[in-house]
């Protein structure tokens, strides 16, 4: 009778501290629509992440129609600094966002909005692909992040090219107040000019714009998870890529690439924020003329030859209000092209800063 009690007993405590085993997936793993559909609405990122992988794989239409609305509804991890279950959530996401890149799904504005603040390129795909009458208001959103973080100017940037093409509805913000997009745009513009005063005719130096480089650094798959694709964009100026296009504005080209989230990325063609270049490139186009053959440029170098204070000033001058009358003429070409609303053409002008660089020691402008 003593040992019949016993061995029941044994076996409870045993069976109590056998730790719960994770499922073993990999891609061979034969699953059916049902044995997805429990995965992808299980809370549990890895899952849902085989749930994503599994659906692209065998195109399940059924399947992949479910994910708009879950990102919907999903809490997004921070941008930075995650922990290792905000890791699995992002894995998580990337795995349903590329799942539906891959399948070429239109996703609601919701689920694009819900995603943005930390997948820029993956929101940026996917609201290129819906209609402007869709996506407007939530373009105009985005460029109110200019001045934000680096995921808010990206959106910022590929949000006014697209919204460059027909700009019509859209407003933006001048001197505090709403104001039509266009009005916004040559307004956050700016021409520099760059002045040299020397002792003799010693020629000018001219500078340019560059691409910074970034790198992120690779490490394993991790373990029991499909692999994860992620996404960035690159951008060129009048070249013809391969890649697939996000945006096109007159050459400008936005485009992104595809590649495993464990495998690090790296590049020197990364997209450039709204800066006085890309709204020059924006403004040159609604002109409808090649940005070089604009009549002025985002940076201006002239040479001032030093003969005497009262000369120095009157060239200095000729310079500046030469450069005014170019900036106010293609607010003039702008509201004659029917770009600007009423009233808007009266103080708006991009705006002029002056760089004056004296070579001469001692300099007699102190």
């Amino acid at each position: 009778m003593k040992v019949s009690w016993c061995m029941p007993l044994l076996l409870v405590v045993v069976a109590g501290v056998i730790p719960a085993q994770e499922l073993l997936i990999t891609p061979e793993t034969p699953v059916n629509s049902a044995t997805l559909h429990q995965w992808l609405h299980s809370g549990d990122p890895r899952l849902i992440a085989w749930a994503a992988d599994f659906a692209r794989r065998r195109h399940d239409a059924d399947l992949v129609a479910e994910m708009p609305s879950l990102l919907e509804h999903w809490t997004m991890p921070p941008l930075y600094d995650r922990d290792e279950s905000q890791a699995a959530q992002d894995r998580a996401i990337q795995a349903v966002l590329d799942t539906l890149i891959q399948e070429n799904v239109q996703v609601s504005i919701q689920a694009i909005k819900t995603v943005a603040p930390v997948f820029p390129a993956q929101a940026s795909i996917l609201i290129g692909r819906l209609p402007l009458t869709e996506s407007r208001v939530t373009l105009g959103d985005w460029t109110y992040g200019a001045g934000g973080n680096s995921s808010g100017r990206m959106l910022a940037r590929i949000a006014s090219m697209m919204l460059a093409k027909d700009p019509g509805g859209s407003q933006g913000v001048w001197n505090g107040n709403l104001a039509g997009f266009v009005a916004s745009v040559v307004a956050a513009s700016e021409e520099e000019l760059q002045i040299t005063v020397s002792s003799s005719n010693t020629g000018q130096c001219r500078g340019g714009f560059g691409n910074a480089c970034g790198d992120s650094i690779g490490h394993k798959l991790t373990p029991g998870w499909p692999q994860v694709y992620a996404y960035g964009l690159e951008e060129e100026n009048l070249q013809k890529v391969k890649e697939p296009i996000v945006v096109d504005l007159d050459g400008d080209q936005i485009y992104y690439r595809r590649y495993e989230e464990n495998g690090g990325w790296g590049s020197c063609s990364g997209v450039q924020w709204l800066n006085s270049s890309t709204r020059h490139r924006i403004i040159a186009h609604w002109l409808g003329v090649p940005e070089k053959e604009m009549s002025w440029q985002p940076v201006e170098y002239f040479a001032i030859v030093w003969t005497g204070k009262a000369a120095y000033q009157r060239q200095l001058g000729e310079i500046v209000e030469a450069e005014r009358e170019k900036l106010h003429g293609t607010v003039e070409s702008l509201r004659q092209r029917g770009f600007l609303r009423e009233g808007e053409g009266a103080s708006l002008s991009p705006r002029l800063l002056v760089k004056v660089q004296c070579e001469i020691n001692p300099c007699p402008l102190d």
